[in-house]
């Protein structure tokens, strides 16, 4: 098999974690919403640091996000990142509630309903994770944050940058009541947690 094959394995590996964590997440999202919540299948791939801002706006673009640390056999650390918009939009679903054209300042209850978004999401893909190959993972309550785009980033990069400049990238859509929300889950972990995933699955480290 060519290093290209395996990559490309390993990537439909990852495409089927996807998949079966935004099955998880898209029935419990759809009952604590109310809502026809639904997630188109999920755009899996690996993207460089410099690249995850101007997928996003920009490195000076405000945007919202929620990240999750997760330990056990495994060790890394997921984000959920929005623009403000998409943000007001999950948030309003949630909290049955509008917010003005220029709003920008969450209060706790807009931050606390993000957050059980983002751990419902999150949570879910690492499971999916934990069950496929029977590693042991724990997560961490989510912490949310409202800040440009470069600076919500500069957290996985000082932590990552020294054994890489790549992080897994699930671009997810997804549809409330057919209205599309676009939101960017950012998997990252060490070389060593890399490994331990598609050793568990059989074909060899990243």
């Amino acid at each position: 098999m060519t290093d290209n094959e395996r990559t490309n394995m390993k990537l439909d590996i990852l495409r089927e974690i996807g998949n079966i964590g935004a099955g998880h997440a898209t029935a419990a999202l759809s009952t604590m919403l109310n809502s026809n919540f639904r997630m188109e299948v999920p755009n899996v791939k690996f993207m460089d640091f410099d690249e995850i801002a101007d997928r996003i706006g920009g490195s000076e673009a405000l945007v919202t996000a929620v990240l999750t640390r997760y330990t056990g056999d495994l060790t890394g650390m997921t984000l959920f990142i929005l623009s403000v918009e998409e943000a007001k939009n999950l948030a309003g679903t949630m909290l049955s509630k509008s917010y003005p054209e220029d709003f920008m300042d969450f209060d706790y209850m807009d931050k606390s309903a993000l957050k059980e978004i983002g751990n419902i999401l999150m949570g879910s893909y690492i499971s999916s994770i934990g069950s496929l190959t029977n590693l042991q993972l724990r997560t961490d309550p989510p912490a949310i944050c409202v800040d440009m785009a470069g600076a919500v980033l500069s957290l996985p990069i000082s932590e990552l940058g020294r054994i890489g400049d790549q992080a897994l990238i699930i671009d997810s859509k997804f549809l409330d009541n057919g209205r599309p929300i676009n939101g960017l889950l950012m998997l990252v972990s060490d070389e060593e947690s890399s490994d331990k995933i598609f050793n568990a699955l059989g074909i060899g480290s990243l």
